[in-house]
């Protein structure tokens, strides 16, 4: 009978692999719980203080979808904490409530805080993914980034004062003209100033394609920061229907992501042909096109389209949410206004409408700029960034991943630096020691590199506003003065909710003015 039994070769072999599948599965099974250990060793200091979650779900449903920077607020003072920490399923969300966590974290370790999270709502599902605001922090972003600064650093900006001065003389006349519809002269004035800047291109009046363009991308973008924040937070929901209980918003951005695409192709095409045709006007999409050399990469030519877009989509959107702000605020606050309009009389006179040379001798009017933006900002919740790595901050542990949010409403009115901050009083910026913070445009590496344009083109509008206009509440047959609610919508950018006011000349001689801005080249 012929033996069954292996050669000593075989078992040797056989043996050799049932022990390297044997420590293939320790290895497996131990390293985790290796990292894990060393995980906890490292991470024996607590998370900074929160509302207490719920099992496996953690604080989803302490999460605010309205006016979040209110939430946050309360949860810093519920706490006694400027800094603040929420888990929804895994992800952990730090709140940055004060200006020494902003400084400390966004500010000095800007490496480690400069990055962004996925914010699949707003990369994918409505195709934004090339916008600098949302990139991740890399490569890519440095290069978008030196391109902006190219063109919008203190001294670039200045060449686009007379632009800025004459879309705020158009801005005059069409209020003169249309008072009732001055929500959509600010929005005309934000557009026609950026899309020249960006895209060379003049937009029309009343019912222009770029503007309406823009205007369907911004409700995209409005509608992704609102609803489909699940996404963001619940990243598991890109993979479920539309139809599933908070993955509505699937169906919209399926309909609004082609607004998106033709936002960032329309214009650079218009661009392109005028050069071809030798009719471009300078711009920064036109600089950036002619700066590229035979068949240029796909990455050339996507930062060529993403900068300007970039430019024009956070421009035309941040502007017009200021300056309404700046209307509801005269509406509310006439003594603030009539001073302005004081000094104004008093230093620039009724014979002619301001310009940016007055600007160092009307200090109330810079402090009432000032003030508008601290009173209600653009943003009164900053874009999130993201942790690279575990960081610890005021004995609190930090851990990679994190979604870190800079409650910029929180620094713009703490008490200990704005005393009564929710009163709107420009007398305190009259003060040299109280200085607007530039968490109003952001933080860190991350802030806003079209700041600079923005104050300008804030103060020249105001001023000449002021100068030209008295801004007041409506009445009823009565005579009574109907006062509008101090309310603001929920998103990335927040605006006074639509509110009606009364907008007339000042004086025969303010409207004298204002005509002859008509004529002015």
């Amino acid at each position: 009978m012929q033996s069954t039994q292996a050669s000593p070769e075989v078992l040797s072999v056989e043996s050799f692999s049932s022990r390297a599948f044997a420590w293939t599965l320790v290895i497996s099974f131990c390293v985790p719980i290796f990292f894990h250990l060393v995980r906890r060793r490292q991470n024996v200091l607590p998370f900074p203080p929160g509302p207490e979650g719920l099992p496996v779900v953690g604080n989803v449903l302490d999460m605010p979808s309205r006016n979040q920077w209110l939430t946050y607020c309360r949860w810093g003072k519920q706490y006694n904490s400027d800094i603040v920490h929420a888990k929804v399923l895994g992800t952990h969300v730090i709140v940055l409530n004060s200006t020494k966590a902003t400084c400390e974290l966004f500010e000095k370790r800007s490496s480690l805080y400069s990055d962004r999270p996925p914010l699949p709502s707003l990369t994918q599902l409505i195709r934004m993914s090339w916008n600098i605001a949302f990139l991740p922090y890399g490569p890519r972003w440095r290069t978008w980034r030196k391109v902006f600064h190219e063109h919008f650093h203190p001294q670039a900006t200045r060449q686009y004062l007379p632009r800025e001065l004459k879309a705020t003389r158009q801005l005059l006349v069409n209020l003169l003209r249309t008072p009732n519809n001055y929500r959509d002269h600010l929005r005309f004035m934000s557009g026609q100033i950026i899309m020249g800047i960006a895209y060379g291109i003049d937009i029309a009046p009343r019912d222009d394609p770029y503007i309406s363009l823009a205007e369907r991308a911004l409700q995209a973008v409005e509608s992704a920061s609102i609803t489909g924040w699940t996404f963001d937070m619940l990243p598991f929901y890109m993979y479920l229907p539309w139809w599933f209980p908070g993955a509505s918003f699937k169906k919209e951005a399926a309909i609004l992501a082609p607004h998106i695409d033709e936002m960032l192709d329309r214009p650079y095409r218009a661009v392109k042909d005028a050069l071809a045709k030798g009719i471009a006007v300078p711009s920064v999409a036109a600089s950036m096109i002619t700066g590229l050399r035979g068949e240029p990469s796909h990455e050339d030519e996507l930062t060529s389209k993403a900068v300007p877009a970039t430019m024009y989509l956070g421009g035309a959107d941040t502007t017009a949410s200021a300056f309404l702000t700046f209307f509801l605020a005269m509406v509310l606050h006439p003594n603030a206004q009539r001073r302005a309009q004081m000094e104004i009389d008093r230093v620039v006179g009724t014979a002619r409408l301001p310009d940016f040379d007055d600007e160092t001798t009307l200090p109330y009017v810079s402090a009432l700029v000032k003030e508008v933006m601290r009173w209600h900002p653009v943003a009164p919740i900053a874009v999130p960034h993201r942790l690279a790595a575990d960081d610890i901050y005021e004995g609190y542990f930090l851990p990679a991943g994190s979604i870190v949010i800079g409650n910029t409403w929180a620094l713009l009115h703490d008490e200990s630096v704005f005393p009564e901050p929710n009163r709107f009083w420009p007398e305190r910026f009259l003060d040299p020691d109280v200085k607007l913070p530039d968490a109003v445009f952001g933080f860190g590496r991350r802030i806003c590199p079209g700041r600079f344009m923005a104050r300008s083109s804030m103060w020249i509008t105001i001023a000449s506003v002021l100068a030209a206009f008295e801004i007041s509440p409506t009445t009823d047959g009565d005579g009574v003065p109907l006062m509008p609610a101090e309310d603001f919508t929920t998103g990335l950018i927040s605006y006074p909710e639509a509110f009606a006011c009364a907008i007339r000349p000042r004086s025969k001689c303010a409207e004298g003015l204002i005509v002859a801005a008509m004529d002015a080249p």
